[in-house]
């Protein structure tokens, strides 16, 4: 049991600012028991401290300890007495959130109301939802109910419930029903959208289950009944939501079937056949690229959801169909055609296309040695990634000049040393957000690397990436262990040394919500796998720096040897595991030969994280190798498929 004064001292102490005076060996002392049984679920250790580190820089973040864990069965006054001593800070507004869910959860509304009045509109959008369906708040949004419904996840449940709530009211007009459950059928939401089958007439609501269930033998009946003739707006809206569920589960069908209707409008047909590719090409079908011509060709002037442009464009270029590049890029937004992956591959159809000056004239509007696509853009113009002079030396960084910590510096580091990584990042950001000149951030970010905060002064660095600086940016901690590692195993250690720079940007405590481990992210049955199969693994020791580099390294060798020495594919299997990419290639018809196949095939991964992971995994190696071999670095063979690039 937590002492009853200490309890007591946490609810009603008097408030305090968050001092600045380091903490004393007692007060740290405390401070560490608190935040290791915070990660184990136990809120008492950081209670019974609450009271002699509450007026300290760690005093929000002890009196989060003390009440998160116990979310539950906490009390509004008890919330109210934290808001009372902390009302700003990360801590704060992670507790303020949680509260807000969890008074959602429960239809508090009362409570709700006055913690949501209390501070800014939350960003998550589950909570603006709650917000629409609490009777006091109901009227205050300035966001129409369907507007915000549309915004969210086709599966989520507070919008969901928000937009029953506005049905009831009738704030959602029949048209916008229809629109958002085409939404939630493409999204292959078909169970949510059943909870929606009431707010429709009667007989529409009748058949919505028969169209998840049965959308073929659906389609059949109702195109016996009609024939040529016009079908009424209802049963048209309903076939447009069958064809979409066809789609999902047998998209040739659907497609086969768009072809045989003389009835449906230019603007259905596409919508159905863009739906029916863009399942297809997950599946790397080789009828995806002609189905989405057949969609274009339907209607030029449909634009289909950006998700879905996005792998009409991935799989244009697994086809070599450049025109279909243009084509489904013209077709983006302003915020979608911005983005400088689908700029890049404009300028790559483009050059295919035999439009040489402007596609050269691109690249070198998007060269940067700070991304993939900068890095590839350099490649295309036969430009090697060469550091200036003066970085030549990575522990050069970390200087010894002192940098002063403001309030939020000092609790992020502090997290950072107590093993609380993500806490820390929460910080850390908080405070980098407030600053906007790259030469505060590159102090800030020192400030990180003095303090071995790799990870932090890593994140930081990032977000001054086109006014970069090569020796912070790319910092090499534990440089003596991985050079180790790599030449054990046969990695190149500019590989091992960027694959470490994604998976735990060199925090090694940091511990996934997957239970993956350490700086190479190791799970656990990994491990006790190389343990037992790979004799150099035997004594290794996951929870330690050099056990961890020789279990992930062992592991990271053998996919690359498995994928013939390519670090493409064994960035992909490391991230998603060998089955995925020997399943990708097995269905591969893109390219495999060629500067741009490996590129295209790792647009073409069908799991976002992998697709990402690889890419920046490939854009650190480029750099690292440039920097230990101090030498200018040819981009093209760390992106191949093959064996070309040996370690």
């Amino acid at each position: 049991m937590v002492r009853a004064s200490a309890l007591a001292l946490l609810l009603i102490g008097p408030a305090a600012e968050a001092a600045s005076a380091p903490l004393s060996p007692q007060q740290n002392a405390l401070l560490l028991n608190a935040a290791t049984a915070f990660a184990q679920g136990d809120y008492q250790p950081a209670a019974e401290a609450f009271p002699q580190l509450q007026s300290t820089y760690m005093g929000s973040w002890v009196g989060y300890w003390a009440i998160q864990p116990r979310l539950k069965t906490l009390s509004q006054a008890q919330y109210q007495q934290y808001s009372g001593h902390f009302p700003e800070g990360v801590a704060h507004h992670l507790l303020r959130r949680q509260w807000l869910l969890e008074l959602a959860r429960r239809q508090d509304w009362t409570n709700f109301t006055s913690v949501y009045q209390s501070g800014p509109v939350p960003d998550l959008i589950t909570l603006r939802c709650d917000a629409a369906r609490d009777p006091a708040l109901r009227g205050s949004s300035v966001v129409q109910p369907y507007f915000l419904w549309s915004a969210a996840p086709a599966n989520n449940h507070a919008c969901n419930a928000m937009a029953q709530t506005a049905l009831a009211h009738g704030q959602i007009a029949s048209t916008q029903l229809w629109q958002r459950l085409r939404q939630m059928f493409e999204a292959s939401a078909f169970q949510s959208a059943l909870h929606f089958a009431s707010y429709l007439e009667p007989s529409a609501a009748l058949q919505l289950d028969r169209i998840v269930r049965q959308p073929a033998v659906w389609l059949s009946q109702q195109t016996s009944s009609y024939g040529n003739a016009p079908w009424p707006q209802s049963a048209q809206n309903l076939r447009v939501l069958a064809l979409l569920r066809l789609a999902a589960a047998h998209p040739s069908a659907a497609v086969q079937t768009v072809q045989g209707s003389s009835t449906l409008s230019a603007a259905d047909q596409a919508l159905v056949l863009y739906n029916a590719a863009y399942q297809g090409t997950l599946k790397l079908r080789p009828e995806a690229g002609p189905w989405y011509a057949l969609a274009y060709r339907a209607d030029p002037q449909f634009s289909p959801r950006p998700q879905i442009l996005a792998w009409m464009v991935r799989t244009a270029l697994r086809n070599s169909q450049w025109n279909m590049v243009v084509e489904a890029t013209a077709l983006m937004d302003a915020a979608q055609s911005q983005q400088k992956q689908w700029q890049f591959w404009n300028t790559v159809a483009r050059l295919e296309l035999g439009h040489t000056a402007s596609a050269r004239a691109q690249f070198k509007a998007l060269a940067s040695p700070w991304s993939y696509t900068g890095q590839l853009a350099m490649a295309a113009l036969g430009q090697p990634l060469t550091l200036d002079a003066s970085a030549t030396h990575l522990e050069d960084v970390v200087a010894t000049s002192t940098i002063s910590e403001t309030t939020s510096e000092r609790a992020a580091l502090k997290l950072y040393q107590l093993g609380l990584y993500y806490d820390a990042l929460s910080e850390w950001d908080h405070d980098l957000h407030q600053l906007s000149d790259p030469a505060q951030i590159k102090a800030v970010a020192r400030l990180a690397f003095q303090q071995q905060a790799w990870l932090l002064g890593i994140h930081a660095s990032s977000l001054v990436q086109d006014n970069g600086d090569w020796q912070q940016g790319y910092i090499l901690p534990y440089a003596q262990e991985i050079a180790q590692a790599a030449a054990a195993t046969g990695l190149h250690r500019a590989f091992l040394a960027g694959l470490i720079r994604q998976e735990s940007g060199f925090a090694f405590g940091i511990r996934s919500d997957v239970g993956a481990q350490g700086l190479m992210q190791v799970m656990p049955t990994t491990a006790q796998w190389l343990q037992n199969h790979v004799p150099a693994a035997a004594n290794a020791d996951l929870h330690s720096i050099r056990g961890n580099l020789v279990l992930g390294s062992n592991y990271l060798s053998m996919q690359q040897q498995n994928f013939g020495g390519s670090e493409l594919l064994a960035a992909a299997a490391y991230n998603a595991g060998p089955g995925a990419p020997k399943h990708w290639l097995a269905r591969w018809n893109g390219p495999t030969e060629g500067p741009w196949a490996g590129p295209i095939f790792t647009a073409n991964i069908p799991y976002q994280q992998t697709r990402r992971y690889v890419e920046s995994v490939l854009t650190n190696t480029v750099v690292y190798a440039a920097l230990l071999d101090q030498q200018p670095q040819n981009i093209w063979p760390h992106w191949q498929l093959g064996s070309s690039q040996q370690p």
